[in-house]
């Protein structure tokens, strides 16, 4: 497993990162496969470990974006309030992905409110690229 190397926990002290690694389990799934839905309850983060998977926000404008690149987030709905996943996230190859509980890792990231504040603003950046990425999409779409 390699939550040392992901983006999101990258600089995390050991300690901290062992934590999380211990919450992370590896899963694969086929292509086709539906890790999560649009509107569903968020209890967990994904990290792209081998694969692609399209992150559909949606259907009937035809928004959404491949994640294709290791170490890509999907499911930040699993840390941010209100818990629901906001897209729907399909594998468009066999993917392998670490699955993390929300929960749980909300709790690491409070026990350790400097890491854990590091890490909720680097996930903001995640959220606020695929937030411009759909916007440019819609503007695209509306020409």
């Amino acid at each position: 497993m390699f939550v040392r190397e992901i983006e999101l926990f990258n600089g995390i002290a050991s300690h901290i990162i062992d934590e999380i690694a211990e919450l992370a389990t590896e899963e694969t799934f086929p292509l086709g496969h539906v890790l999560f839905r649009k509107g569903d309850v968020a209890d967990y983060l994904y990290i792209l470990e081998e694969g692609a998977v399209n992150i559909v926000i949606q259907e009937q404008g035809h928004i959404s974006f491949p994640v294709n690149q290791l170490g890509r987030v999907l499911g930040w709905s699993a840390l941010v309030e209100p818990n629901r996943y906001t897209a729907t996230a399909e594998c468009v190859k066999d993917s392998k992905v670490i699955k993390i509980d929300g929960g749980r890792l909300m709790r690491i990231l409070e026990k350790h409110p400097r890491e854990g504040m590091t890490i909720m603003r680097r996930l903001a950046g995640v959220i606020a690229t695929r937030l411009v990425k759909s916007y440019q999409e819609v503007s695209a779409s509306q020409r």
